[in-house]
């Protein structure tokens, strides 16, 4: 090519890929000749030029915008959007109680009150499983209304005779299966089957709704409890249900630990997953960590075995009580909490390998049973009638003491023979031989922290084991004529039931 000779200059601006060049090297192409058709003029071509122009740079500038909401700010603009929505509907609520009652926003400090906050706090609470329920007045108004549909144009005010009123108006349900007294019984978290075990050996399954029974372990009798060393052997003392409802555990006087799967019961033949040996005496007291699978024992020989039933095996023992081990308890928290013959309360620090003793005073007696309210809150009762509420950072009982609980019986305090408590909520629920089963209400508030009665439900006979039903609507208990760990007492009129109560 000639020195002279000039190239063409191509504009190159925008990047087409589809095309291996320059955008304007493409549009140059695209324009038609104007060697031969000079003396036609147009606005067109230059307005499709600027039109094609910026076809490019508007999808530039929709990326730009695309690119600049990151994942964070996305988040950001999602949480704003959120918050606005709860401000929105708490400002609606506002309104409407403003108009009923003259609320105002400020708290008794007349510091304004974050409601929408206190209100994301509930709700993460909520879905966490560990939201505290206040239903106390709610089972108390049941109750009451209960008692007011039930007819009684009857003189006698016995304990036997009003249990058989609630029995008559349907309020509560014998379930009859076993032939000797019920000890323990257990209820799955949806409230749908209970568990129970008696001093006959057997073990059996119960629909709520319908009363249906499956039996697990058949009741031990005849000539076979006469093949057995001591007959007392047999007993079943202890059972417990895992909180998703898989895994049924059973202890006793054989000093091991059962493990059954809930699933398959009923549909096979009703053999343990596993049986978990190594305690040397009888096994009292089994229980469930919340929200895990992590399961404690306590027996007679004073240690505390912890299993791991995701791996199903023994993990290791608690050392520390001085006599035999009655009852335990767990919240969602890696702490159980236990009590002895030793008349001593402790509370197991697991992950620190330590734990902490709390004692009730000289003059307090030894306790028979012990519930847990919610993590760091524990409720025992005792075996001269004293209803205890415990708070993990104190090391006395918080609150007054509730003495006699269940009333006196030739001038001595009856015993508090078993507890049950609905996790997270402020109801309580006891058991004695005095032919009621009494309700109170529990609270775990700053200086007003106490236990107050609410009401008492007709039950005769040895309230032996109590299990509260989900939002309090019902609750499940073993009755029968003989106390659970022994036979120094009989009611002789009353019946060997599972009973299942009414309360809303």
């Amino acid at each position: 090519m000639p020195p002279s000779a000039k190239r063409p200059r191509s504009k190159f601006k925008v990047d087409l890929s589809g095309h291996g060049g320059r955008y304007e090297d493409v549009v140059d192409d695209m324009k038609p000749s104007r060697k031969n058709d000079e003396d036609i003029e147009s606005d067109e071509d230059d307005d499709d030029d600027d039109d094609l122009n910026n076809v490019g740079h508007s999808g530039d500038d929709s990326e730009d915008s695309e690119e600049e909401e990151t994942a964070e700010s996305k988040r950001l603009r999602m949480a704003r959007e959120y918050l606005d929505k709860l401000e929105a509907q708490e400002s609606s609520s506002e309104g409407e109680s403003d108009s009923d009652n003259g609320a105002s926003d400020d708290d008794e400090d007349g510091a304004p009150v974050d409601k929408v906050g206190k209100r994301i706090a509930k709700e993460r609470l909520r879905k966490s499983g560990l939201l505290q329920s206040r239903i106390a007045d709610s089972v108390l108004e049941g109750i009451q209304s209960l008692q007011s549909s039930i007819a009684d144009s009857s003189q006698d005010k016995s304990a036997e005779a009003c249990a058989k009123l609630w029995i008559n108006a349907k309020y509560v349900t014998y379930l009859r299966g076993h032939d000797l007294t019920p000890t323990c019984v257990s209820l799955s978290q949806q409230g749908t089957k209970a568990f129970s075990g008696a001093k006959d050996g057997s073990v059996i399954m119960w629909n709520v709704q319908d009363g249906t029974k499956t039996t697990i372990l058949p009741a031990i009798k005849d000539q076979y409890a006469a093949n057995l060393s001591d007959r007392n052997e047999r007993e079943i003392l202890a059972i417990a249900t895992s909180d998703d409802d898989r895994y049924l555990a059973i202890g006793g006087r054989d000093n091991c630990v059962r493990i059954f799967d809930t699933r398959t019961l009923g549909k096979s033949t009703s053999s343990p997953l596993t049986t978990m040996e190594g305690h040397k005496k009888p096994v009292t007291t089994l229980a469930f960590r919340s929200r895990s699978l992590d399961l404690y024992s306590g027996s007679e020989d004073r240690c505390i075995r912890r299993y791991d039933l995701n791996a199903m095996t023994y993990v290791e023992t608690l050392y520390g009580h001085q006599s035999p081990i009655v009852a335990i308890d767990c919240a969602n928290k890696n702490r159980p909490v236990s009590i002895a013959r030793d008349r001593t309360v402790r509370v197991w620090k697991v992950e620190e390998d330590s734990h902490l003793v709390y004692r009730g005073g000289g003059d307090v007696g030894s306790a028979e049973c012990i519930t847990a309210i919610q993590d760091g809150w524990f409720v025992t009762g005792h075996d001269d009638g004293r209803l205890l509420l415990w708070k993990e950072e104190k090391k006395r009982p918080v609150g007054d003491v509730i003495k006699a609980a269940h009333g006196q019986e030739n001038g001595v305090a009856r015993s508090v023979i078993s507890c049950g408590a609905l996790g997270l909520s402020d109801v309580l629920a006891t058991g004695s031989s005095d032919g009621y089963l009494r309700l109170w209400k529990v609270n775990t508030d700053g200086k007003d922290a106490g236990i107050t009665p609410l009401e008492s439900i007709p039950v005769h006979g040895y309230i032996n084991s109590i299990v509260m039903g989900p939002e309090g609507k019902f609750c499940v208990v073993a009755v029968g004529q003989e106390p659970r760990l022994g036979r120094w007492d009989r009611v002789a009129r009353a019946k060997n039931r599972v009973a299942i109560i009414r309360l809303k």
